[in-house]
């Protein structure tokens, strides 16, 4: 995202200001946190990604933290690099980070029942190389299928001048996913059904291509794929795509990157006819200028203010917004808690929607004053 390559915004600590409905209280700080990521619904504890390269185990309603991984010796936080992305799948955990040379890998580790990291078990499924230092994605997602998506940003730089996010050579620039199930020969297998399968010359991991930096994914209940994709010098772009055939969503969606930028021409020498157009979209300014996604909230959630939203935030803004949806259909937006920070992370747990600043605060949002 653009906020690593250098703040913009002086990190002032200002009390979140709520509506009626809903409101933010910090429950814990840590180090630098991208992500909170649930192991199991019946563990009493979240994992939460801290940057500078640690996993950190916290138990639920309390302040106790534990360190249960530390590969701070394996990266870098220059620029946009670091930890950035955490998934479990049964007994094993897969991380997404740069490594010293500034190159994507995705790792297994297997997970013991205390929630600790085995170092020795540690397995590399895939390196990346990145031309440059930013937009490197780092989202990584164990999906409604159990497959595992990494979210890949184009590359870096500005613009997209190498061209990587059409181009369906390059795992740059698009959605992966990937069955980690290894092979006598191969750290993890290609699932038949991706879109690329047998495509000349395309890699065969691709999920969807035409991304910027996906910063922050997510499935909903339905399994339709939310993409907020941090946009150039204008744009901020929220994405959907809705789920077809029983698949989550995502499969062979084109989302336009680098011909579009949002909604509008970019690149004029890139074509992307048929490309899925963002659900919502705003401009520099005051509502922001970075986009950190981002949840759909569950129709039963407990708070009614929140049902059905899809909450996301800007690093700029420090503000939780919700787009109200009737289907898919797009209804309205309001902003529902202001002066977080520099948020850098909203997501969802069992336990509850988790709000991430960059200063370190980790909010809930929870029901505010009737």
């Amino acid at each position: 995202m653009k906020f690593f390559s250098s703040l913009l915004l002086a990190l002032v600590a200002f009390p979140a200001a709520s509506n009626s409905q809903v409101r933010a209280t910090v429950v814990l700080t840590v180090a630098t946190p991208l992500a909170i990521v649930e192991r199991r619904v019946d563990e009493n504890a979240a994992y939460i990604v801290s940057r500078p390269g640690r996993v950190l185990r916290w138990e639920y309603n309390t302040k106790k933290v534990s360190t249960v991984l530390n590969i701070s010796s394996l990266t870098t936080t220059g620029s946009e690099r670091g930890l950035l992305g955490l998934a479990f799948r049964g007994d094993f955990a897969y991380i997404n980070y740069t490594n010293t040379n500034g190159h994507t890998v995705i790792a297994e580790y297997a997970v013991n029942k205390s929630g600790i990291f085995r170092a020795s078990s540690r397995r590399e499924l895939i390196t990346i190389q990145q031309p440059y230092a930013n937009h490197n994605g780092g989202d990584i997602v164990t999906g409604p299928d159990n497959m595992l998506y990494i979210g890949m940003g184009d590359g870096g730089s500005g613009g997209d001048p190498e061209r990587n996010a059409l181009n369906t050579s390059s795992l740059l620039g698009k959605m992966l996913r990937i069955d980690p199930t290894r092979t006598s020969s191969k750290p993890y297998t290609i699932p038949a059904d991706n879109p690329f399968v047998g495509v000349k010359g395309a890699r065969p991991e691709i999920w969807s291509i035409g991304l910027r930096n996906p910063w922050r994914f997510s499935f909903d209940d339905d399994k339709n794929l939310w993409v907020a994709d941090v946009g150039q010098n204008k744009w901020e772009e929220i994405n959907l795509a809705q789920t077809k055939n029983a698949l989550p969503g995502g499969r062979g969606s084109n989302f336009g990157w680098s011909a579009y930028e949002g909604k509008h021409r970019f690149n004029s020498d890139q074509t992307a006819p048929a490309s899925v157009m963002p659900i919502y979209e705003y401009a520099h300014g005051s509502d922001g200028c970075s986009v950190s996604g981002g949840v759909r909230v569950s129709k039963t959630h407990p708070i009614v203010a929140l049902r059905d939203k899809y909450l996301f935030s800007d690093f700029c803004s420090g503000v939780l917004k919700g787009l109200q949806l009737q289907g898919t259909k797009l209804i309205r937006s309001s902003d529902l808690v202001k002066k977080l920070g520099s948020v850098v992370a909203v997501q969802q747990t069992s336990r509850g929607i988790y709000v991430l600043a960059f200063d370190g605060k980790i909010y809930s949002i929870t029901a505010g004053n009737p």
